[in-house]
């Protein structure tokens, strides 16, 4: 940037850029280091390059497996998110011995929620998540009767959620379990995934249906 194109802004736009730039950097700093202090205590699997802006809450099952690799970028804070302001801090939780969370390389995530109760969740590398996005292996209860729900945990009814590489998944999306999400795809914002999603597709909608193959 030359002086003067400096010239052309005021001193509150350079204030103002100096701030932002400056809490970028401290959030990416102490998220990542806190980070990886909570990946050593809660015993999580990351590998090189982690980036992490602002808090991430992690909960892990005795036994349970929550694996991410490497590059891998996860932001929490609104300041960070280029595209929306982000409702709560992204959340990694395992419920039993048998569940997992797998992020292969390359994966971004804004906000995301990732629970898996009794299965496996894995994104694939090279996907990236806008913010606002559940993803999660379980109903959590019981569907049916109505007064058997709060009794009645379910676990035979969860189901593994596969998302492919290189997928595209909009803000505020909803994937519930059993769900496998092709290689490429993109998902629209605000749709609720209750079916598989073939590759190089985008699809969306309340449910999601597929719209158009990609080129």
């Amino acid at each position: 940037m030359n002086i003067r194109k400096i010239l052309d802004y005021s001193l509150a736009d350079i204030i103002s850029y100096a701030y932002v730039l400056t809490q970028k950097r401290l959030s990416g700093f102490w998220g990542t280091l806190i980070f990886r202090v909570k990946a050593l205590v809660f015993g999580v699997e990351i590998q090189r390059g982690a980036k992490c802006y602002g808090p991430i809450h992690i909960m892990r099952a005795p036994r349970s497996i929550i694996s991410i690799g490497n590059n891998v970028t996860i932001v929490s804070s609104s300041m960070r998110c280029t595209a929306s302001s982000i409702y709560a801090p992204a959340k990694l939780r395992t419920w039993s011995p048998t569940s997992k969370i797998i992020i292969e390389d390359n994966v971004g995530l804004n906000g995301t929620s990732i629970a898996a109760r009794s299965k496996t969740i894995r994104i694939g590398q090279g996907t990236q998540i806008a913010p606002n996005v559940v993803i999660m292996d379980s109903d959590y209860h019981a569907l049916w009767p109505p007064e058997n729900r709060t009794m009645n945990p379910a676990f035979e009814r969860d189901d593994n959620v596969i998302i492919g590489s290189n997928v595209w998944i909009g803000s505020s999306c909803i994937i519930l379990k059993g769900i496998i999400v092709g290689d490429n795809s993109i998902i629209a914002a605000g749709s609720v995934v209750t079916r598989d999603v073939p590759p190089n597709v985008l699809a969306g909608g309340v449910p999601a249906k597929f719209i158009r193959e990609l080129p």
